[in-house]
């Protein structure tokens, strides 16, 4: 059976949702610092959803930077999300194949929030599959926009400058993203954490400052156990 139209409605009011966070933060110095410095509770507030308890929020946010500071597992998930462009696995695939990468890239500030989770017995909050979805709908328009770029030799028909994302294997697609929406002039930065080719640069001004900032985080070694 195929997703109830119930839940890929919800999905995509979701999906929506955080596109439009990204974009205020983009140019919302004070929002982006509140979001680097928060995620979880940030993406809580956005979306309209229950209250986090503190210690699952902080748990969560940990685990958020842990990633983050990790080079491996950042180049490991833009990977993963380029081979997923037809199909966005289910939150359960990812999460065996996420925790494979980790083993496999020997992240171990990763696995010791993970340990601190179990011992503390909080939970991980807020990482949904909505997330997942967004970024491979936002992989996959920038990749859209890219190519569509190199073609800029030839004018564009007129029917063409508004052709949405379409659905692409069994998973639906559910955002309605037009080509006008994600043609951003990319900046190179070699110290970037994410390359202009994963995503927009208005989302990636954010993505890149929490990396920044997880990377100060882990060298106060506040990721160590005990």
């Amino acid at each position: 059976m195929g997703t109830p139209p119930s839940a890929v409605i919800s999905r995509a009011a979701t999906v929506r949702r955080i596109d439009a966070l990204f974009r205020a933060m983009e140019t919302d110095f004070l929002l982006r610092e509140q979001f680097i410095t928060g995620p979880s509770q940030i993406l809580t507030d956005y979306l309209a959803g229950p209250t986090v308890p503190e210690e699952e929020a902080a748990l969560t946010d940990r685990l958020i930077y842990s990633v983050f500071a990790s080079p491996k597992l950042l180049q490991w998930f833009e990977e993963y999300v380029h081979r997923h462009r037809d199909e966005v696995p289910t939150g359960g695939q990812f999460l065996a194949d996420f925790c494979e990468a980790t083993v496999s890239s020997g992240s171990r500030d990763v696995v010791a929030t993970l340990l601190h989770g179990c011992s503390a017995e909080a939970g991980i909050y807020g990482l949904t599959e909505d997330l997942l979805h967004y970024f491979v709908n936002l992989h996959v328009a920038q990749t859209i926009a890219e190519e569509r770029d190199g073609r800029q030799d030839e004018e564009p028909a007129a029917d063409q400058e508004n052709v949405g994302i379409q659905a692409r294997g069994t998973t639906p697609f559910v955002t309605n993203i037009t080509w006008t929406t994600y043609v951003h002039v990319q900046q190179e930065d070699s110290a970037q954490a994410f390359s202009a080719r994963f995503v927009p640069s208005y989302a990636a001004v954010t993505l890149n400052g929490l990396a920044r900032y997880a990377v100060e985080l882990q060298a106060r070694d506040v990721f160590r156990l005990g």
